[in-house]
């Protein structure tokens, strides 16, 4: 896990009185969660989405999501498992709602910054690229794994598939990449 990674997966939950305080319509409470996660949220969605924009609309459903289902929250995970799936589900549903939109005549310029090389002539706009390129169910196990660096098994259990599914995916998400970037490379 990098460092960046490591800050919000160390974050504190709330406590049982915060989290009531938040779910009984407290605006400051629910602030507080919003302020404490709003990193890890807005990072989910850009992972799966590639895309600042639809990261930030994604991020802002995920806490409408989490607003709306706190009363339903159940200490049965941690409460940052429990909003990083929502953050996911809300990203994949962006994604599939998107989809099948018609696509923007102008593509907008990339992002400062996105242009600095990550070695072998890859840049991080090409990456991402091939990342937005991978079919979902390859995509967002290979992100949770390489880029959140989460063990196979909390992977297996955010996607809800079989431990023996997830290492496929992952696999073949990286062979899928590789081979993209291998191709821009060469091209």
């Amino acid at each position: 896990m990098t460092p960046s990674n490591l800050k919000w997966a160390t974050l504190p939950d709330p406590t049982p009185a915060e989290l009531a305080r938040a779910a009984d319509g407290e605006v400051e409470a629910f602030k507080t969660i919003v302020e404490r996660y709003q990193g890890m949220v807005y990072s989910v969605a850009y992972n799966v989405l590639g895309n600042h924009t639809d990261a930030e609309d994604a991020a802002q459903e995920a806490f409408l999501r989490c607003y709306r289902k706190l009363p339903q929250y159940r200490s049965e995970a941690t409460f940052s498992t429990w909003l990083f799936r929502l953050a996911l589900n809300s990203s994949i549903d962006y994604k599939r709602r998107e989809r099948r939109r018609p696509e923007p005549v102008e593509v907008p310029d990339v992002a400062a910054g996105e242009q600095a090389e990550l070695g072998d002539g890859i840049t991080a706009a090409t990456l991402t690229s091939a990342l937005h390129d991978l079919p979902n169910d390859y995509r967002v196990p290979t992100v949770l794994r390489d880029i959140y660096g989460l063990p196979y098994q909390e992977i297996a259990d955010l996607t809800a598939r079989p431990l023996g599914t997830v290492k496929v995916m992952v696999h073949r998400g990286r062979a899928s990449l590789r081979l993209r970037l291998q191709a821009e490379r060469e091209a």
